[in-house]
């Protein structure tokens, strides 16, 4: 049954529904057996966490909007999707924003963390943990050299409107469309490209569509582990504790993960026959001046923004 707002007997157990939008061969999917492990572990078995990968409860939309019905418990959406309701996930959202993975880190471990939990507990999600889909790169069926050459093309992007206004900055006619159907999509022709990161562009074969792979690094994608506020107050001081620590200490051990396949699954992909290239990053950055002035406009964004770039 899925998670209820109702205090749970000590001798019952409760099942919790963990929904992921990626293979099991992902570090994702790593990820949430081991917050299924160690909530069954730290909870004395109160809690058994069943794990339901590859979008089988749908796409990151209907999986946020389960979050919100409480048909889905926890989920480690992208903060492009949760920028939807809580508008502050924009900042993870910025192109160009993390020169590199010490600095995202830097970040998600400084203060940023807890005013980002404090945002979203204010719009009804609770913040666990963070965990990361990489450093983002430009998948097409045509060699991508420069960033002239994405002039026209339909590229496919997260449904959300600063990855929208970034590729549309790049000269792309951008195309929001849901993770589960880009394979479909780039395999028919709908869209010529996407972006995603070395280990995603691998493990959901990627390259066997989008066989041009344009390393540009546009974007550290973020993965907030979520679950209901209400559902989070509902439980124990104890259990909330467990939540918190688990969610964090997932978040972390993910993180690693990825930057260990990234690095390795590079190899793989030439020798897959993967054509890779570097185009210069400068007119890429320099193209999305006005995304940040466009989108970051509260004071709590504007603030966070002179923070984060500060510690670089």
């Amino acid at each position: 049954m899925a998670f209820g707002l109702c205090a749970t007997p000590a001798s019952a157990q409760e099942t919790l529904r963990f929904a992921h939008f990626s293979a099991i061969a992902d570090p994702n999917h790593v990820a949430a057996q081991m917050f299924a492990d160690r909530i069954a572990e730290e909870t004395d078995g109160r809690y058994n966490v069943e794990i339901f990968e590859n979008s089988q409860l749908g796409g990151e939309l209907e999986v946020v909007e389960g979050i919100q019905l409480g048909t889905v418990d926890v989920a480690p959406p992208s903060a492009a999707v949760l920028a939807n309701i809580v508008p502050e996930m924009n900042l993870l959202n910025m192109p160009f924003l993390f020169s590199d993975f010490d600095h995202y880190e830097t970040v998600l471990e400084g203060p940023f963390f807890d005013a980002l939990v404090e945002k979203a507990a204010e719009s009804g999600v609770r913040v666990l943990g963070m965990m990361t889909s990489g450093p983002r790169h430009i998948m097409t069926k045509f060699p991508v050299a420069a960033m002239a050459d994405l002039e026209g093309a339909k590229i496919r992007t997260v449904q959300n409107p600063v990855h929208v206004a970034t590729f549309t900055a790049f000269g792309a006619n951008a195309t929001a469309i849901a993770y589960p159907e880009v394979y479909g999509a780039l395999q028919t022709g709908v869209v010529d490209g996407g972006d995603a990161a070395n280990t995603n562009y691998y493990t959901a074969r990627f390259y066997e569509v989008a066989p041009y792979w344009a390393q540009v690094s546009w974007l550290f994608y973020s993965n907030p582990i979520v679950m209901s506020e209400a559902a989070f107050q509902a439980l124990s001081d104890e259990d909330k504790a467990i939540f918190e620590r688990v969610g964090r200490e997932v978040g972390r051990a993910q993180i690693e993960g990825w930057k260990e396949s990234d690095a390795r699954l590079l190899d793989e992909l030439k020798a897959e026959g993967v054509t890779v290239t570097t185009p210069p990053r400068e007119p890429f950055q320099e193209a999305v001046d006005g995304v940040y002035a466009e989108f970051l406009t509260s004071d709590f964004e504007k603030t966070w923004l002179d923070e984060i770039r500060a510690a670089r």
